[in-house]
């Protein structure tokens, strides 16, 4: 009867026990801040370290079309747990595409997780890079050089 009650226990137990080829996932939240106007979309890309940061699509990505200027708020859902780090756009014009001066000064707004900044570029996915091991909030500050 021991041994029964033992068994049934198990049984009950195994469905509820995490897989080992099931990977873990969890949700990370992007808040957008500093955007200086209502004009055009954000594009908000989430790279992973197999990606090639800041310059392909990212591994997830999410468009937003802006309503007001100030904060925006993007969630990424069912992510896998790993190092990521985000790169954001403000497309103000709308023409899919971040446009330069002559100089090749960035006219619209650009930003990165951790607030990174490069040396006349875009920062390295390590001094953008966060580790999300749980639900993780990420917040990034626009900036502007010049522009619309």
């Amino acid at each position: 009867m021991k041994y029964l009650a033992i068994m049934i226990t198990f049984l009950l137990a195994v469905p509820t026990m995490p897989q080992a080829d099931q990977k873990e996932t969890i949700t990370i939240t992007v808040t957008i801040e500093g955007i200086r106007n209502s004009s055009g979309s954000l594009g908000v890309a989430l790279f992973n370290e197999d990606s090639e940061f800041p310059d392909d699509g990212g591994f997830m990505t999410e468009e937003v079309s802006l309503r007001s200027s100030g904060s925006v708020e993007v969630t990424f859902k069912d992510v896998p747990v790993g190092d990521y780090a985000v790169g954001v756009m403000h497309d103000e014009n709308d023409n899919g595409d971040i446009d330069f001066n002559e100089y090749g000064m960035p006219l619209e707004g650009f930003g990165f997780s951790n607030d990174a900044m490069g040396n006349q570029g875009p920062p390295s996915f390590d001094e953008a890079a966060f580790t999300a091991d749980e639900d993780t909030d990420v917040s990034v500050t626009l900036m502007y050089m010049g522009g619309y």
